[in-house]
């Protein structure tokens, strides 16, 4: 993934999803608004009490301006 701190091998998106709200001085509450998705399912993701779907982190994902993109390889690996 390359997000705004480089290239990540083994990421923790729930972090990257927190210092992302934290940076954008962004509530939660915020956040469910933009992505039409209940807040208290938005804590339960960040918190790790529920693992999230796909579409889901496509929506938090968007709402932050954030995107997954594939990891780039060297040649012969």
């Amino acid at each position: 993934m390359i997000t705004r701190y480089g290239i990540i091998l083994c990421v923790d998106i729930r972090q990257i999803i927190w210092d992302e709200l934290d940076r954008r001085d962004m509530t939660q509450l915020r956040l469910s608004q933009l992505t039409g998705i209940l807040p208290h399912r938005i804590s339960e993701y960040l918190s790790g009490q529920r693992d999230v779907n796909a579409e889901t982190l496509r929506k938090m994902l968007e709402a932050l301006q954030l995107e997954i993109r594939p990891k780039r390889t060297r040649k012969g690996r």
